[in-house]
């Protein structure tokens, strides 16, 4: 496959999904709790607010915890948004466990003199700890929604690493687990594309999020090396 860049999608496919894990309602509680509300009036809230989290409507963690407690008619001390805001960033610092193989295959395709892209769906907690990673300095180029306020499949959310790693769309070779109609956008673009099984949680199997995909379809990182060779 004749690629100058391989562009991959973050959870599900690099990394396992915090979103879908069995810790992540565990974390709920514990953020309602130190806000002093009641599950049931945080959890909605939080979960609703992840379109706006992603797509750069509150700047920081704390604005997003600071709106639940306006919707909610209450006013969270300055050191209980703080809080909230820090068990946000440690969740997300502990979710960071690399697919079996990732650090390698990205390792791989670099000394193949191939460049490396990443763009993600996700809130401000990422780009917040993202040098703090395993994959810092792993990546051409970055490109995070919450920072473009912009979400996939928008193809110019698609745009913006392209630029960053100056290549066009016909020379990348884009990789994800499917969510967000991400291998659409990609493909629309002209990318060549690969669905690869998602990483849930370290506790469940692999699984296929998009069911009818009728393209290139990946088990195991190092399939992409295998297809650029």
């Amino acid at each position: 496959m004749a690629v100058k860049a391989v562009i991959f999608d973050l959870f599900g496919t690099l990394i396992h999904d915090k979103f879908l894990s069995l810790t992540y309602p565990a974390f709920l509680s514990r953020m309602a709790a130190s806000l002093s509300l009641k599950n049931e009036e945080f959890e909605p809230l939080w979960q609703g607010s992840y379109l706006d989290r992603t797509t750069g409507k509150y700047p920081t963690l704390q604005d997003n915890v600071r709106w639940i407690g306006e919707k909610l008619g209450r006013t969270f001390e300055s050191s209980a948004v703080e809080n909230a805001a820090a068990q946000i960033v440690e969740v997300t610092r502990q979710s960071f466990l690399p697919r079996r193989q990732a650090l390698d295959v990205l390792n791989q395709i670099k000394r193949m003199g191939l460049k490396t892209g990443l763009i993600s769906d996700c809130g401000p907690a990422v780009p917040l700890i993202w040098n703090e990673t395993p994959f810092a300095g792993l990546f051409d180029a970055t490109a995070f929604s919450c920072k473009e306020c912009l979400k996939k499949p928008d193809p110019k959310f698609f745009k913006v690493i392209l630029d960053r790693l100056d290549v066009q769309a016909k020379d990348c070779f884009y990789v994800g687990d499917g969510n967000s109609g991400e291998l659409q956008g990609a493909k629309a673009l002209g990318m060549k594309t690969a669905l690869i099984w998602s990483l849930i949680d370290p506790e469940e199997p692999e699984r296929l999020v998009l069911k009818d995909w009728e393209g290139v379809t990946l088990v195991s990182l190092t399939e992409v090396v295998d297809l650029l060779t």
